[in-house]
């Protein structure tokens, strides 16, 4: 008994110690392009999913939202930072602007380099004016409309480019060298854009990423 109890301890301990499994883009990018609102059902927040989707399909650029588990980022090499590039270079359009939060709180967002719009100052420029209030699925979702208007208010420039054929590639190897180049500086822009912030009673009390 004593030993079939140790070995139950140990396959426990040894599931525990194994590594949390990083975004699977590939997959996410393949829902995305069908619905450009993905929440993760292993998500321990919640939106309004239908009214997200019904302001991101009406914008003139496309624009895409993916809610995910605090632990699928941390298991990316360069954090929240690594998960968008690898969904925006995925996505493979110029146009698209993403925005990628997780359950914890952590926001970012960034585009292929012809939309039109600085989508991470505008994500800025929206938490910070509700740093004060708390981090759950009804501030989120008004975030995330509130991001769409200003996405509506500067994405004329991207519609208006009508990137086709060898100008669409161009532009698309552009902006993704773009987002590269200063993925560094995300990586330190990331702990200046922390915001303190209570979690909701089932959060584990950690800060919020950009909340």
């Amino acid at each position: 008994m004593r030993c079939w109890l140790l070995a139950t301890l140990l396959a426990g301990s040894a599931l525990l110690a194994l590594p949390a499994a990083a975004l699977d883009v590939e997959k996410v990018v393949d829902r995305l392009r069908e619905d450009p609102v993905l929440v993760e059902p292993e998500s321990a927040v919640r939106i309004d999913e239908e009214a997200v989707r019904a302001a991101f399909q009406d914008l003139p650029v496309p624009t895409y939202a993916l809610v995910v588990p605090q632990s699928e980022v941390d298991a990316e090499e360069s954090g929240i930072d690594g998960a968008l590039l690898r969904v925006v270079e995925a996505l493979e359009d110029p146009r698209a602007v993403v925005v990628v939060v997780t359950d914890a709180g952590e926001l970012q967002a960034g585009e292929g380099g012809a939309s039109g719009v600085d989508a991470s100052v505008l994500l800025d420029g929206i938490v910070q004016s509700r740093s004060e209030q708390e981090f759950n699925g009804q501030t989120l979702t008004d975030a995330l409309l509130a991001f769409a208007a200003a996405v509506e208010r500067h994405g004329d420039t991207g519609a208006e480019r009508g990137i086709r054929g060898s100008n669409r590639q161009t532009v698309a190897v552009a902006g993704l060298v773009g987002i590269a180049v200063v993925a560094g500086g995300l990586l330190w822009a990331r702990t200046q854009r922390r915001v303190s912030q209570q979690l909701p009673p089932a959060g584990d009390g950690s800060d919020s990423g950009a909340w």
